[in-house]
């Protein structure tokens, strides 16, 4: 392995792997000797809903074997969910794109080596028998803009080798005899992924009783127990166990989930930064302004700095990175500081364009404008 250009490394001895089909084969044993009924051949073809007391219920799933009758539906359908959700009349803001991994020839010696994650070639390596099982995330994906067939269940895509030569390239650098390697297979398949990289769980706010769990960013079975877990508390109990607001499917305003460039847009990002380390004054990139307060010209015509994170947190965190405050102080030490020599506008009205109605705007102004807005607060308009 090249490790000419490494600094530092974590390593994880508890990491591991597991076979899908085997730990699938188990849950589903353990379903049916709890009780559970699994059916197979069996395609899903609606959602039967009923407003009752002011609120569209689900009341049963329309099978191609008939129907069946049931308060709650719970979408683990992956990258088909949105056929689902269509179905009961709820957003699904996903997007599948072409995902892929090949597995290489035998490499003498490669036994024991650890799974290997490197974020800043976006590749990963881990061991497939006497192999390897390479890929990554590239740059520029194939995305899958109108979903995957409804009868593609099962199927694999020819793999573009002009995408996957990224990953090829990138994992050549990191261990060099994958360049004199040949390769087994390759497995190309639909992944999909969110506008903010994060999952999709609970019920959904447009049909009670109507729960989703998909959309895992290609973590799925890393993220399965426990999202599980939590879905299964969501159904029976009404609550979770530890806060799942992060996840909450019903985080995105409308505006946004029903509007599908901004879905693609972001959804896009979410899978090229797969791999990005997150810093936590980091915000997107893709489709920043698409919704906009009537003063936003305005405040940007008068120097006003806009943080999209739009919260106290990522105000604290950008005023450490332009003040370059020693991280000893306190982030209440931070805001006291700026607002001595920065006019802070916590604007109210930016809070329709997110889900949490008490998060405001917070915007910044300095320099020549600061004293002239101060003394003039109509200079603003």
């Amino acid at each position: 392995m090249n490790v000419d250009d490494i600094y530092a490394t974590l390593y994880s001895p508890a990491d591991g792997c597991l076979d899908p089909s085997t730990y699938v084969s188990a849950l589903s044993r353990a379903c049916v000797m709890m009780g559970g009924r699994i059916s197979t051949e069996t395609s899903v073809t609606g959602i039967d809903t009923e407003v009752i007391r002011g609120r569209r219920r689900v009341t049963g799933v329309q099978t191609n074997k008939g129907l069946i009758k049931t308060e709650k539906v719970i979408n683990c359908t992956g990258a088909w969910a949105p056929y689902i959700s269509e179905m009961a009349g709820v957003d699904c803001p996903l997007v599948p794109f072409r995902h892929a991994y090949v597995v290489t020839e035998d490499i003498p010696g490669i036994e024991n080596m650890p799974n290997v994650r490197d974020h800043d070639l976006s590749v990963y390596l881990r061991l497939q028998g006497n192999g390897l099982s390479i890929g990554g995330y590239e740059p520029h994906p194939d995305m899958l803009p109108d979903g995957v067939a409804k009868d593609f269940a099962f199927g694999l895509y020819e793999l573009d080798w002009d995408t996957f030569a990224f990953n090829i390239e990138h994992c050549m650098k990191r261990l060099p005899i994958i360049e004199e390697t040949g390769l087994k297979s390759t497995v190309c398949g639909p992944e999909s992924f969110t506008p903010d990289h994060k999952p999709l769980l609970g019920e959904t706010l447009d049909c009670r009783g109507f729960y989703q769990g998909c959309g895992f960013n290609s973590s799925g079975i890393m993220l399965a127990g426990g999202a599980g877990r939590e879905l299964a508390n969501m159904a029976v109990e009404g609550t979770t166990s530890i806060d799942m607001f992060g996840y909450d499917v019903n985080r995105y305003h409308p505006d946004c989930s029903k509007n599908k460039a901004w879905i693609l847009a972001r959804s896009h990002e979410a899978y090229v930064k797969n791999y990005a380390m997150v810093f936590i004054h980091d915000e997107n990139l893709a489709m920043r302004d698409m919704r906009t307060d009537p003063l936003h010209e305005t405040l940007l015509s008068k120097g006003v700095f806009i943080n999209k994170d739009k919260d106290l947190r990522g105000l604290a965190t950008l005023l450490h990175t332009k003040m370059r405050l020693t991280r000893k102080w306190s982030m209440i030490g931070m805001v006291h500081t700026v607002t001595r020599s920065t006019l802070v506008i916590l604007t109210g009205i930016d809070s329709t364009k997110i889900t949490r109605l008490d998060t405001p705007l917070i915007s910044t102004l300095s320099g020549p404008n600061l004293t002239r807005v101060a003394n003039e607060p109509r200079s603003l308009t």
